[in-house]
């Protein structure tokens, strides 16, 4: 089963900020999880406590946090490490 992965405003603005090379990384990782988006444990976990089913994907030194509903997957934030534990 192939997903679909679309990036939110918030999520591009993210991006923007990133130096060109991580972002690309960033962009490479992403694209992974159109093949396999399912919590391994170690790349991609699920978040705990939250109303709707939000995942993380562990990106080198950032984080980018997820949502998956049905063939389709929205990048909802690229984070920095410290950002993301700061905000989840």
């Amino acid at each position: 089963m192939t997903f679909q992965v679309f990036l939110s405003e918030k999520a591009q603005q993210d991006l923007d900020a990133i130096p060109t090379k991580q972002a690309e990384q960033i962009l490479v990782d992403c694209r992974r999880l159109a093949d396999d988006p399912i919590p391994d444990g170690k790349r991609v976990k699920k978040l705990q406590g939250f109303k709707d089913a939000l995942y993380r994907l562990r990106a080198g030194d950032y984080r980018v946090v997820f949502r998956r509903t049905g063939t389709r997957i929205d990048i909802v934030r690229v984070l920095s490490k410290g950002d993301f534990q700061r905000a989840y």
